[in-house]
């Protein structure tokens, strides 16, 4: 607890008007003018404080901010000397190749070799100068019921 804070907690505590605080006590009209002047100061006070909580919210929010930008300017640069970049192209061809699926899967955009070519320009044109990437298909037929002849 801050001194300001101690400092009003004590003021109100000696109140004689303190004894009734937790009670169903119901104030005169001199007692009830009497704690009007007694919270005045105490209210000021938090409302102060409410300001003073916007304010560094505010700041916050605004370091976030700045902060944010910071990560991106670095991340872009980090890009730019990551280890993938200077593999040489027959290995990254390996890699692609590598990445197909065993089983015979429709293809999705969500999975090789459809995905490798949604990274970036290098690798989209890299998976379209492999034939063997895309040289399996694999159609899925519709079931029996959904094309059964219609009864006359």
């Amino acid at each position: 607890m801050s001194s300001a804070a101690s400092t009003i907690f004590s003021e109100t505590a000696t109140s004689p008007l303190a004894a009734h605080l937790s009670t169903n006590y119901c104030p005169t009209d001199e007692e009830i003018v009497e704690i009007k002047e007694l919270i005045a100061g105490p209210s000021l006070r938090v409302h102060a404080l409410d300001d003073e909580i916007a304010a560094v919210y505010k700041r916050l929010h605004s370091l976030k901010a700045e902060r944010e930008d910071l990560v991106a300017h670095i991340e872009s640069y980090r890009a730019l000397i990551s280890p993938v970049r200077r593999l040489p192209l027959d290995i990254v061809q390996h890699i692609f190749m590598s990445c197909l699926p065993d089983r015979n899967c429709v293809m999705g955009a969500t999975e090789a070799p459809l995905l490798l070519g949604r990274i970036c320009g290098l690798w989209r044109a890299t998976a379209l100068s492999m034939p063997l990437l895309l040289s399996r298909i694999h159609i899925v037929a519709p079931h029996e019921t959904v094309f059964r002849p219609a009864q006359a």
